[in-house]
């Protein structure tokens, strides 16, 4: 077992989807098996400039032997070789660093160190047992939802520029009117959607994640909001990996009790999560661009949001439905 608190269950679960993106989205750019890869490996600064060439090759191929054993043996060893060998792979890789290699080197760096804190100080073994095991797994899940958060806010934060702000050269704009035009929403976007992609995402970016995680009356709504705000990504930008890594820091924003009860409705097929799913991956369909490895992907990142939802809506109806009825803000009990 990776933790008895079910966050950092679903964590390292969605680790797994979330690597496969990450080496999609590695080769489909870099193809290091191609001629001319060796010239941006040599003008790229780096410590593997000091190292032989095989060293990131079998790194790589170490990680993926380790996500392989978590998919298979989801045992929290597994996942600490995971975190231990990406360290190497991103301190070590020979081409661009992209963000989401940096999102995940820290979001990993930080639960290692807190387990290996925790660890010199007795408060637990490497297996997650010992007398401050849970308290130690809550700060961590605690820690990964802040670094979500933190890493959305400065992503929206270092857009506060006048470039993004003019509609001719926002990137919120050019990638909006991309999936508006292959959604086949209209042949131009209009100027009151390219203000909304521009605020929409300074905002979606620097408070909605903080809303998901400390807001619990509008944390699902919070999450449909990202899981909406990264559709035009996953389905015609071609990055749906960093989307998937993002959403596998989610389930940390809902507390332990709360995330007991949505996986209830999350494991099981119902008339929720069937068609949520199949809607998903119809809307993947419908504005894809081209068929490559990471809209292919995509197709899954869809589906699994879609499936995600459905359970969402599902318990809040059924908690809807059980909630007494009120009048003016007081409790009303029928006569019996």
């Amino acid at each position: 077992m990776i933790s008895k608190d079910l966050r950092l269950q679903a964590f390292g679960i969605l680790l797994i989807p979330a690597f496969v993106g990450h080496t999609l989205q590695l080769l489909g750019e870099d193809r290091p098996w191609e001629a001319h890869a060796w010239a941006r490996e040599a003008f790229q600064p780096g410590w593997h400039q000091h190292l032989p060439g095989w060293v990131p090759v079998a790194l790589a191929f170490m990680l993926a032997a380790a996500v392989i054993g978590l998919a298979v043996d989801r045992r929290r060893q597994w996942l600490l070789a995971v975190i231990l060998i990406y360290w190497a792979h991103y301190l070590t890789y020979p081409y661009r660093i992209r963000n989401h290699m940096s999102h995940m080197f820290s979001g990993l760096t930080m639960l290692g160190v807190v387990w290996i804190v925790a660890w010199l100080l007795g408060a637990h073994d490497f297996r997650g047992r010992g007398p401050r095991a849970r308290v130690v797994d809550r700060y961590a899940a605690d820690g990964l939802a802040l670094i979500v958060c933190v890493n959305y806010f400065f992503a929206g934060f270092h857009k506060i520029n006048e470039n993004f702000f003019a509609i001719p050269t926002s990137a919120a704009v050019h990638g909006m009117g991309q999936f508006w035009v292959y959604a086949d929403l209209g042949s131009e976007l209009p100027t009151w959607a390219a203000y909304c992609a521009i605020y929409g995402t300074i905002f979606v970016e620097c408070c909605v994640p903080w809303i998901a995680w400390r807001v619990p009356r509008l944390r699902i709504p919070a999450v449909l909001t990202l899981f909406a705000f990264h559709y035009p990504m996953v389905s015609t930008m071609n990055v749906s990996d960093y989307p998937m890594i993002a959403s596998a820091y989610f389930p940390c924003f809902f507390s332990h009790a709360q995330l007991r009860v949505l996986l209830g409705y999350f494991r099981r097929a119902s008339r929720w999560t069937v068609p949520c799913a199949a809607a998903g991956v119809a809307m993947q369909v419908w504005a894809i661009p081209w068929w490559g490895e990471l809209t292919i992907f995509g197709l899954f990142v869809m589906g699994l949001w879609g499936w995600a939802t459905g359970a969402m809506l599902h318990m809040v109806w059924d908690r809807r439905k059980r909630e007494p009825s009120t009048d003016a803000g007081m409790r009303y009990h029928p006569a019996p």
